[in-house]
């Protein structure tokens, strides 16, 4: 007689074993529901559609976390973005050093938090996270109990505020005004282009490219005839260079000759000078005695000397007897017979 199966005791088996199962799975099969997560929280001030729960985080395309939550921060244009990380993922720091090393990446390298699309298609947006070196850090602060990290715009919210921009700067410019100016620039170029001015201009302007046609066919038979002619040249050219260099092979010959006269020179000249000094020596010696004695004379002729004195009365005496014998002389020629009878002369007939 068979023993019959407990139903109980296969009930419990079965619940145990599929308790077992699925502690397991979520222990063992990569869930991270035992996981210690670190929850952050983000600011954005644009739309985030197609941000959704359980959108990745990445850092460079490795994926670190998910978003938790978006929430709307009523009163104002922000939506709140939370986040967890994983700090499994995150090496070379410790689970216990991912706060601080976020921190310090924040201030150091200027980690920042941007939303970025998936696909163009689907339009789905993902949370990444890398370097904005030299982006302020703007902290909202309003949950005090999640840590924040900063975010900057998109790349499609830059081009837009770049847009709004060009379009407010083009809003204020007066573009009825600008069209009406380039109509009327528009219509005074057609009419001067179909003024017979510009008519007579291209007329003109036909024949100067004739006349430079013919001038650079000139030109041509002049290079024509400079070619022609360069061959003679350029053997005459050849031919003083050749004398040229037979005239510098006797330019060392020269220079001898020129180093032997200055040698020979040299060997005179040293008594040649000896000799001049002597001279202008001698000469100079001379010349004091001279400037010596011309002194003395100048002192014995002076005025103030008793000879010069008695020289002086000499010369004014030499000078009254030859003015007598002027007198005499005029007397004798006027009376030559003076010599004969005296002065007194006898008197003719007896008287």
């Amino acid at each position: 007689m068979s023993v019959r199966a407990n139903p109980t005791v296969i009930g419990a088996f079965v619940l145990g074993a599929t308790i077992v199962l699925v502690a397991g799975l979520l222990f063992w099969g990569g869930t991270g529901m035992f996981r210690t997560k670190y929850r952050y929280v983000m600011y954005f001030e644009t739309a985030v559609t197609g941000l959704q729960k359980g959108a990745p985080v990445v850092v460079r395309g490795v994926r670190i976390g998910d978003v938790t939550d978006v929430q709307v921060h009523w009163g104002t244009s922000l939506v709140k973005v939370y986040v967890a990380l994983d700090p499994a993922v995150l090496k070379g720091v410790t689970p216990a050093s991912v706060d601080a090393g976020i921190r310090s990446a924040i201030k150091e390298r200027g980690l920042r938090g941007q939303l970025q699309m998936q696909s163009f298609v689907t339009g789905v947006l993902y949370v990444a996270l890398d370097d904005f070196p030299g982006t302020p850090v703007v902290l909202r602060g309003f949950d005090t109990e999640v840590p924040e990290l900063p975010t900057v715009p998109t790349d499609v919210e830059k081009w837009t505020a770049k847009i709004e921009k060009i379009a407010d700067a083009l809003g204020v410019l007066p573009l009825d005004e600008i069209g009406r100016s380039v109509i009327a620039t528009l219509d005074e170029a057609r009419r001067l282009l179909k003024s017979p001015e510009i008519a007579s201009s291209l007329k003109s302007l036909d024949v100067i490219l004739a006349e430079t046609h013919g001038l650079v066919q000139k030109m041509d038979t002049l290079a024509t005839n400079v070619n022609s002619q360069v061959d003679p040249l350029s053997t005459d050219a050849q031919a003083a260079l050749v004398s040229a260099q037979a005239a510098l092979a006797q330019v060392p010959a020269l220079v001898q000759d020129v180093r032997r006269v200055v040698a020979k020179l040299d060997a005179h000249a040293e008594p040649l000078l000896t000799s001049l000094e002597k001279t202008s020596d001698t000469a100079g010696a001379t010349l004091k005695r001279a400037q010596v004695t011309l002194g003395g004379v100048d002192g014995t002729l002076s005025q103030d000397s008793a000879l010069g004195y008695e020289l002086g009365k000499a010369l004014l005496e030499v000078r009254e007897t030859v003015r007598a014998l002027g007198s005499l002389a005029d007397f004798l020629e006027r009376n030559p017979d003076a010599l004969v009878y005296g002065i007194r002369r006898p008197a003719q007939n007896g008287r």
